[in-house]
Order: structure tokens, then C-alpha cells, then sequence
């Protein structure tokens, strides 16, 4: 990495961006994205090693997302919070699906479940059909919990980031991060 030096690019297809400042973003020439481009690398062969080898063991999954999304907001880069807003609400879906998987084994019914699976679209709790599957089979009135006006605000903001290239801020990100905290730990309780 040393000596290497670093290229303006579309932040959502990755193609080159030439002749932008960090300052000012232009649409993508390629994808006509208004993310914009910008001279930054992320490592993220750092991210894994700084933040999750230290969980490795007996870590789940949504754990070591959610540390990877902290770990993001910790760069102090307010580009990089759009980013640790994706990688906290994957967090939490890969929870659900796995609360799911859980709740179905416990029914003994891996057929029903692979039905679903077909179904589904995702595994986004703020998706109200996903909500209502979750919650009978699972008993878990998610909703009622402290969090959930947080959490589908966050989900929209998510949605947007991802679709429109909408651009968050570290008070965004940092209510993400604390939502989808609030949403693994009520998880591990249920």
C-alpha cells in the first residue's frame, strides 16, 4: 500500500472519477450516480483484523458487523457514515434471519422455512410483512420496544443511502449504531 496513490471513485459502481476535488462531488460519468467520488481507501483487511479478530471466538456475526460499523464511524471520516448506517442495519438482519432459522428449528419445520426463504426479500424488520412473520413465529413484539421509532427511521435513512445516495452525517450514523445496538441486545434476551 505504500507508495500507492490514491484515485477519486464512484462511491456506489466504483469506476474512476477524474478531475474531481474531494470537495465537490460530480456525477459518475459511468452510472450517473450523485454519490460522488473521492480519494479515500478504507482497508478493510484493517477493519477485520482491528476490530473482529479480537471476537473471533464465541462472536456472532451481527456482533462483528456491528463492531466493523463502529469501528467505520471511528475513522473520523464523515463519508465513511453512510457505510457504518449499512453495515450496522446488515447487522441486524442477519440477526433476524438467524432468530428466524432458530425459531423454525425449534418447530422442527426446516421445510416451511426454506418456503420462506424462497419468499422473502430480506430479512428487514422495518419491511412490515417481514415484521409480522418474525413476530408469530417468534412471539417477540419487537415493535413495542423502546427503540423501534429509532430503528425505522434508521431503516428509511438505510434504504435512502443505498438507493438515492443519500449522503448521513456522524449524528445519523452515530443513532444507527445505537439503535442497532438496542436491537441486537433485545435479540440475545428473547
Amino acid at each position: 500500500m505504500t507508495g500507492e496513490k490514491s484515485v477519486a471513485a464512484c462511491t456506489f459502481c466504483g469506476q474512476p472519477i477524474t478531475g474531481e476535488s474531494p470537495e465537490q462531488s460530480n456525477p459518475c460519468d459511468y452510472c450517473s450516480s450523485l454519490s460522488g467520488g473521492y480519494p479515500h481507501l478504507i482497508n478493510l483487511t484493517e477493519a477485520i483484523a482491528g476490530v473482529a479478530v479480537g471476537y473471533v471466538e464465541g462472536a456472532t456475526y451481527p456482533q462483528i458487523l456491528l463492531s466493523i460499523a463502529r469501528f467505520l464511524l471511528a475513522r473520523n471520516d464523515d463519508k465513511l457514515c453512510g457505510l457504518a448506517t449499512i453495515v450496522a442495519h446488515l447487522a441486524c438482519e442477519v440477526a433476524i434471519e438467524r432468530s428466524l432459522s432458530d425459531a423454525f428449528a425449534r418447530k422442527r419445520d426446516q421445510s416451511f422455512e426454506d418456503a420462506l426463504a424462497d419468499i422473502l426479500n430480506g430479512y428487514n424488520l422495518a419491511n412490515d410483512k417481514v415484521r409480522n412473520l418474525y413476530t408469530s413465529v417468534t412471539g417477540d413484539g419487537i415493535q413495542e420496544q423502546p427503540f423501534w421509532g429509532n430503528f425505522i427511521r434508521s431503516a428509511k435513512r438505510r434504504d435512502n443511502i443505498i438507493r438515492k445516495g443519500l449522503i448521513v452525517g456522524r449524528t445519523d450514523a452515530e443513532e444507527t449504531i445505537k439503535t442497532a445496538s438496542d436491537f441486537l441486545a433485545h435479540l440475545t434476551k428473547s
